[in-house]
């Protein structure tokens, strides 16, 4: 064997051995980016972690800071998971397109079966603006999480931002930002995220 493709083959094994759990038939690619407490990053059986793939675990808070990612589960080239001492976790058979940003801060919870499109940001943390006289980071956010339940499609460049809610079966239409809770089955978009109209 080509003495370079040895040495990334022997890191690869590497890296996988050093997270907390992975199942059977998973494939995390060489070439994906897996950093800070790996031993958080729980993986189910017959997972994808594509190239060029982030998975970011903050090792500052090691009790509540998790990536935890369910059965048959694709997360695409170019994602990008990091915690921020919170927890990711997304249910069996769901998909993470291109691109797409998923924060942990106050938690983020994703169900199954959800489709999420490319270039997606979803953020459970808004930083604190009261004070003008202390800069924004300085401020005490609010961290109330984000909770997407099972079957959700969730269009491309869509962005839903902290306390939401997104209701079972429900749509969110392309560039949409979801300020409030998606009620379950509804189909939602614009900016602010209105309902449309209910699937039938």
């Amino acid at each position: 064997m080509n003495p370079k493709l040895a040495l990334k083959w022997l890191f690869w094994r590497y890296q996988k051995s050093q997270l907390g759990a992975i199942g059977e038939y998973s494939n995390v690619s060489i070439l994906a980016d897996i950093r800070g407490d790996k031993k958080n990053i729980s993986l189910g059986n017959n997972v994808t972690i594509c190239k060029y793939t982030t998975l970011e675990v903050d090792p500052s808070n090691n009790d509540k800071s998790k990536i935890i990612i369910g059965d048959n589960t694709l997360i695409s080239s170019f994602a990008i998971l990091r915690t921020y001492g919170g927890t990711i976790q997304i249910g069996n058979s769901s998909f993470v397109n291109s691109f797409s940003v998923l924060y942990g801060h106050g938690d983020l919870i994703i169900g199954n079966g959800c489709l999420i499109g490319p270039q997606v940001t979803i953020v459970p943390v808004n930083y604190g603006l009261q004070d003008r006289n202390i800069p924004f980071r300085q401020q005490t956010p609010t961290l109330k999480g984000i909770i997407i339940e099972d079957d959700v499609w969730i269009g491309a460049g869509v962005t839903i931002l902290d306390g939401c809610t997104i209701g079972k079966g429900s749509v969110i239409g392309a560039g949409a930002v979801v300020t409030k809770n998606v009620e379950p089955y509804s189909i939602v978009g614009g900016i602010p995220a209105k309902k449309i109209r209910m699937r039938e």
